[in-house]
């Protein structure tokens, strides 16, 4: 497919600006993957010659960046031993799956998981992959290669266990040397940091309860010595606060920085329970959270405290989290539910529409350290999602773009990366997605039935 494309008659362009702009009878023209004009009205002459796509009765907004994800867990969803279950718990029952878990079955919950995001709005994906089973290998070159196949950006965090516990079986942990060696290896073979990047390495530890402090140090110091991201979980759930407490005399976000991890391209998985003082810290440092509403809804965590991490400047985007703590990967009913939980915390005026658009956006962008996705403008990656304005549960709505978030959420009828036509009238133009979906079920059958 062709890198160029010309989007026009678009009815209502979202820019995703700091003005929070909405254009009518717009036009995105898209040359070498990257948006080289934009605006309303009549099209520009020289722009006649570019394969065209019609915006005509549709929504379009910038491709949605989803921050935190674990792609694995898409063949344990609404596993009926976790079900009703908090963290823990639940944790303890998911972890008894994955001893037969490879490289290839990573590769199609990958390629899965990408499907659902794209239907939903995503370009750009952010995975938390820590489980590295016994005599498994290139776990990460695997998930390049299902989302080279889909045509999106992936942002692989390296993620890792050390640190045996209740929860972890020994064949789900690797030795400090081992990970880093491996994360290194990754991020100087793989890591691609020139602007449209479609393939990032990630530092990520899984938890400071699964991780040595040793690990964690080696982490934060990896991730600053090559300038990528570093990630992890923390501030989930009280529970986790009290471990910390007493196991390492700090709360987790204390502990962390204890660890190094006073780093402006660190961000924070959940972020539920971080007091005052620690929303500071976070804004000094730079450090960002991803707000996972629908799994911390889910599993009864607890409700972040967006708005405020906004009003003290803290780094926040949208994060999916896993399809088993989710169940599922729609990141548009992602940012309906962070639109909503906010609301039930701090009042109907507390955010907007276009609010929460943000958060899957320039938002989620930022605290990924990338500043050419997650906008509409002049220079950024030619990433778009389109929806339809014609859509059963939104029928008659006076406001059409307020109703992708406050009426049903709805899947694309059309979605670019990069120029290139991805989902076309609401179908896979590269994917027989009927095929992946057997051959997803099939293998997730056979994960499940080797649970011990």
């Amino acid at each position: 497919m062709s890198d160029s494309l010309l989007i026009e008659d678009i009815s209502y362009l979202v820019l995703a600006d700091s003005d929070q702009t909405v254009l009518e009878n717009a036009w995105v023209w898209i040359e070498n993957g990257f948006i080289k004009d934009l605006g309303s009205g009549e099209v520009p002459e020289d722009a006649g010659d570019a394969p065209k796509l019609s915006g005509q009765g549709k929504i379009a907004t910038p491709g949605l960046v989803n921050t935190h994800h674990h792609f694995y867990q898409n063949m344990a969803r609404a596993y009926t031993p976790g079900n009703n279950l908090p963290l823990l718990p639940w944790l303890e029952r998911m972890n008894k799956l994955w001893k037969r878990f490879r490289e290839d079955d990573l590769q199609v919950c990958t390629q899965l998981g990408i499907a659902e995001l794209m239907m939903s709005g995503a370009t750009t994906i952010a995975d938390h992959h820590y489980v590295f089973t016994e005599g498994s290998t290139d776990m990460t070159l695997h998930q390049f290669k299902a989302a080279s196949k889909m045509g999106v950006r992936l942002h692989a965090s390296r993620g890792s266990m050390n640190q045996k516990s209740d929860l972890i079986s020994d064949w789900a942990l690797q030795d400090e040397d081992t990970i880093l060696a491996d994360t290194e290896s990754l991020i100087q073979t793989q890591h691609d940091n020139s602007p449209g990047s479609y393939r990032q390495v990630i530092v990520a530890p899984c938890a400071a309860t699964s991780c040595t402090k040793s690990l964690l140090e080696a982490s934060a110091a990896l991730a600053k010595k090559f300038r990528v991201g570093l990630h992890t979980h923390c501030g989930e759930t009280v529970a986790e606060n009290d471990f910390s407490i007493e196991h390492f005399k700090a709360r987790p976000l204390a502990y962390l920085l204890d660890c190094g991890w006073d780093y402006d391209k660190a961000w924070l998985a959940h972020g539920i329970h971080f007091n005052d003082e620690e929303l500071s810290l976070l804004s000094h440092y730079g450090i960002g959270v991803a707000h996972c509403p629908n799994a911390n809804m889910r599993l009864g965590s607890g409700i972040c405290r967006v708005p405020e991490l906004i009003e003290s400047d803290v780094k926040v985007g949208i994060g999916v989290d896993g399809s088993a703590s989710n169940d599922s990967g729609h990141i548009l009913g992602e940012l309906r539910q962070a639109l909503y939980l906010a609301r039930v915390k701090y009042g109907a005026e507390s955010m907007s529409a276009l609010d929460a658009i943000e958060l899957g956006a320039w938002r989620a962008a930022r605290m990924m350290g990338r500043d050419d996705i997650g906008e509409l403008a002049v220079g950024k990656c030619g990433d778009l999602a389109l929806f339809p304005i014609n859509d059963l549960y939104a029928n008659a709505a006076e406001n059409p773009v307020d109703a992708l978030l406050i009426c049903h959420p709805r899947q694309v009828s059309d979605l670019v990366v990069g120029g290139s036509i991805r989902i076309k009238d609401g179908a896979f133009t590269h994917l027989d997605i009927v095929e992946l979906m057997s051959e997803h079920r099939q293998r997730a059958e056979r994960v499940r039935s080797s649970a011990f």
